[in-house]
């Protein structure tokens, strides 16, 4: 049996604590992110002082519209940003390593190993002149140093692992011989292989019917429970990140707008713009669904005022005059002046 927060979404029991920190402080810290876009014509400031952590053996939801920031952060993570992509401050620890500022050479030793990612199109991030079985083989001859034979056998008994039937043939198929479900399977094996302390599965159920998207976020959180490691789950889907995940961070326009244990923030949101994102999901018999009137901004210029403030049904005229800060509330953090 799953529990329904305030907001009518599900979430799990059995999870840890609200409140359980590993004693040892945060597997990644993200501390003052600031990345900036260059244009032809105008630069975008596309994150401006993202701030959260992602503690061991925890989920992590990473929330917010289109355009709010969520996947460029995990890219900055990652560090896969793009070409023009220019980081302008802050920094991302990994255990005492800054990814914003360690080498490729560190980075290729990090990636899979430590770090991985689920991108949303399962079939674009898989290779299509290759069998599946190879790009996982691949993996583990590289950084297990597995010989082919015991890299092939052991990407056969990952598929095995993550639920594809006849394994031992599906290994020698190709990507476009996959359905969205089986692939996205398939990609969780290939991200898996190596048993990373922390996942990021960027809208990874994007595509799928809701039988297969369950099936597929179960399988996910139950082969993150297995490993022990953490989970930063980034969605547009506010019923998917109550159901699977500890804690949330709300990313508005490029800023952490509130954050905090999942069910207080999911239940109880202090932020305007949080109050406003759970509206949309709160759907009502014979009710139209909730909008936010309006659209994210394109941020040219930097922050120097609410970003919300032209969206916002409290809206103050302190509001226009600063960017409000993240402050400890009520055990979680808000950036709003009218609370």
């Amino acid at each position: 049996m799953r529990s329904q927060n305030g907001s009518g979404m599900e979430t799990e029991p059995g999870r840890l604590p609200a409140s359980a920190c590993d004693a040892d402080g945060p597997l990644l810290a993200v501390d003052d992110l600031r990345v900036r876009l260059r244009g032809q014509e105008h630069d975008v400031h596309a994150l401006q002082g993202v701030s959260f952590d992602v503690a061991p053996r925890r989920r992590v939801g990473l929330v917010g519209e289109s355009g709010s920031g969520k996947s460029l952060t995990a890219a900055a993570i990652m560090g896969m940003l793009p070409p023009q992509a220019v980081v302008d401050g802050g920094r991302i620890d990994l255990d005492g390593l800054d990814l914003v500022r360690a080498s490729e050479r560190q980075m290729r030793r990090v990636r899979g190993t430590r770090l991985s990612v689920v991108f949303q199109h399962a079939k674009a991030s898989l290779n299509p002149v290759l069998t599946v079985g190879s790009q996982i083989a691949e993996v583990l001859r590289i950084h297990k140093g597995l010989s082919r034979r015991e890299s092939h056998e052991g990407a056969v008994d990952l598929l095995r692992q993550m639920g594809i039937p006849n394994p031992q043939e599906r290994a020698r198929e190709y990507a476009h011989q996959y359905s969205g479900g089986m692939a996205q399977r398939a990609t969780l094996a290939l991200t898996m292989a190596c048993s990373p302390d922390l996942l990021i599965a960027d809208e990874p159920t994007t595509g799928l019917d809701v039988t297969v998207e369950e099936q597929v976020l179960e399988l996910l959180t139950s082969e993150i429970d297995a490993r022990g490691a953490s989970l930063l789950f980034i969605s547009h889907d506010l019923g998917a990140v109550a159901r699977i995940c500890d804690d949330v961070v709300v990313l508005y326009a490029g800023m952490v707008m509130e954050s905090g244990p999942a069910e207080r923030v999911l239940k109880d949101p202090r932020n305007p713009y949080t109050r406003e994102l759970l509206r949309c999901f709160d759907r009502q018999p014979g009710q139209r669904l909730h909008t936010i009137e309006g659209q994210v901004p394109t941020i040219t210029t930097p922050h120097t005022r609410c970003p919300f403030t032209d969206r916002c049904p409290s809206v103050g005229p302190e509001c226009h005059s600063s960017v409000p800060q993240l402050r400890e509330m009520d055990g979680r953090k808000v950036a709003c002046h009218r609370v």
